[in-house]
C-alpha cells in the first residue's frame, strides 16, 4: 500500500508541476502597427494555453491599450470563449465593440507565447484600434 501512496503521490506532483508549468494569467502585448501602443490582457485566473477551457465554456478577461505606457482604454468585459470547439486553444473573446483572437504558439509540445489581432471600435467610450496583421508579423505578440 505505501509504495502506491508514493507513485501516486510523485505523479500527482509531476503532473501538477507540468500543468502549472504554462499557466497564464497576465498577457503583453506588442503591436505590429504601432511601437507607441501595447496591450493587456489580464484573466481574472490562470489559464492553461494548452488547455483554456477543461471545466469551462467561457471566463472573462480584461483588455487594456497603453499609448507610451498611459492606459487609453480598457474594458473588463471580455467573454473569452473557443474560437471554434470546445476543445480548441484558440481564444476568442468579444465585447460591445471589441474582438480580439489570441492563438497559442507551441514549440517542441511546451507552451511558447501567444499572437493574435484586437480591433476596437467602441462607440461608448469613443475609442477605436485596429491591431491586426501586417504581413508576416502578426497583429500582437503577447508574452
Amino acid at each position: 500500500m505505501k509504495p502506491m501512496r508514493l507513485l501516486f503521490i510523485i505523479l500527482a506532483t509531476v503532473f501538477t508541476t507540468k500543468t502549472f508549468a504554462t499557466d497564464v494569467k497576465t498577457l503583453t502585448c506588442s503591436t505590429a502597427k504601432s511601437e507607441i501602443h501595447s496591450v493587456v490582457v489580464d484573466f481574472p485566473r490562470s489559464v492553461n494555453p494548452l488547455s483554456p477551457f477543461i471545466g469551462f465554456l467561457s471566463f472573462t478577461a480584461t483588455v487594456s491599450v497603453y499609448k507610451y505606457d498611459v492606459k487609453v482604454y480598457e474594458n473588463k468585459n471580455v467573454r473569452v470563449t473557443p474560437e471554434v470547439y470546445t476543445t480548441d486553444i484558440n481564444l476568442r473573446g468579444d465585447a460591445e465593440g471589441l474582438y480580439l483572437r489570441l492563438y497559442p504558439q507551441v514549440v517542441e509540445g511546451e507552451f511558447s507565447h501567444y499572437i493574435g489581432q484586437l480591433f476596437i471600435n467602441d462607440l461608448d467610450k469613443k475609442a477605436y484600434f485596429n491591431f491586426k496583421d501586417i504581413s508576416d508579423q502578426p497583429g500582437l505578440d503577447c508574452r
